[in-house]
């Protein structure tokens, strides 16, 4: 037996031996073992800099790696909003994968990796504040208060319908950039960010904006990564990935090594979490899966 024999024979042999743990039901799952490589075009984040280093896209090649998937990602060409995206995935019109919140009818539209990358964090929220509403020290503990402000979110963010479906006032636009402008500008009261957001967002925008330092919203919601109906088999190999990664610990390696400096400046044991409900979240999401979830400390 060649050594090229030896890695697919170990290779299976360790997908039935995971196979066997009942956390994990990924029965289809070992097709992963295949020495052919694939190119995996990944939609361009609207954001600038260089996405080959974002959190996602490494992770996402970590999970492949761990399935036994020879790839290579690639970024697309021309930068989307998160719908457009979304669309292009689904019709394979030149991008294979993207990450996103979830939803009913994204997941209708999609195949999902039910796998939450951000642990539920894009569902803990902090507000930025403009000054003129920051001065005026509200008081934002409870929902009823929250009501009188107006806040801004992106014409096409999940997040936009679930404010809105708890009652909130939602002045949306088509640009990322200008939702500052507007805040700085006093047009909108507050700026929902999400904890792994927030604050290397105020490191890169021009102006200071202040954060509300008391509360934090919530509202279950998930990260996936997102292929088209027809890649089934690839999402089940990255799913596979991922759940190697957290196995053997190295998906909460990489997630502290990203995020734990986010968490600590976010101070959430300190905060009141004001509940939002999410008409939006599917049924399947793994809420069952404490493990898959953040959790503030008792």
């Amino acid at each position: 037996m060649n050594a090229a024999m030896f890695r697919y024979y170990l290779r299976w042999t360790f997908c039935w031996l995971l196979l066997v743990q009942p956390a994990l039901y990924l029965s289809s799952s070992c097709e992963a073992a295949t020495t052919k490589p694939v190119t995996l075009v990944y939609a361009k984040p609207i954001q600038q800099g260089d996405s080959s280093k974002l959190y996602q896209v490494r992770l996402l090649s970590a999970a492949l790696h761990h399935a036994g998937v020879e790839h290579q990602l690639v970024e697309a060409d021309v930068p989307m909003v998160q719908d457009r995206s979304l669309r292009t995935v689904a019709v394979e019109n030149g991008i294979d994968v993207f990450w996103s919140v979830t939803t009913i009818e994204r997941e209708q539209l999609l195949t999902p990796v039910r796998f939450p990358i951000d642990k539920g964090l894009f569902g803990w929220r902090l507000l930025l504040l403009s000054p003129q509403t920051a001065a005026k020290v509200p008081d934002l503990s409870s929902l009823p208060n929250l009501k009188k402000l107006v806040f801004t979110q992106g014409h096409d963010w999940p997040d936009t319908e679930i404010l809105r479906s708890n009652k909130l006032k939602v002045l949306v636009s088509n640009h990322y950039h200008s939702m500052f402008e507007m805040l700085a500008s006093g047009r909108v009261d507050a700026f929902p960010r999400s904890v792994l957001e927030i604050w290397r967002e105020l490191s890169e925008v021009s102006r200071p904006l202040p954060v509300e330092a008391d509360i934090v919203l919530h509202y279950p919601t998930a990260l996936y990564y997102f292929f088209s109906p027809r890649q089934q088999q690839l999402a089940h190999q990255v799913e596979l990935g991922l759940e190697l990664m957290l196995k053997n610990g190295e998906f909460e390696r990489m997630f502290q090594q990203e995020f734990a400096e986010a968490l600590a400046l976010s101070k959430l044991d300190k905060r009141l979490v004001i509940e939002l409900r999410n008409p939006l979240l599917p049924a399947a999401t793994p809420l069952h899966r404490p493990e898959l979830w953040f959790q503030l400390a008792e």
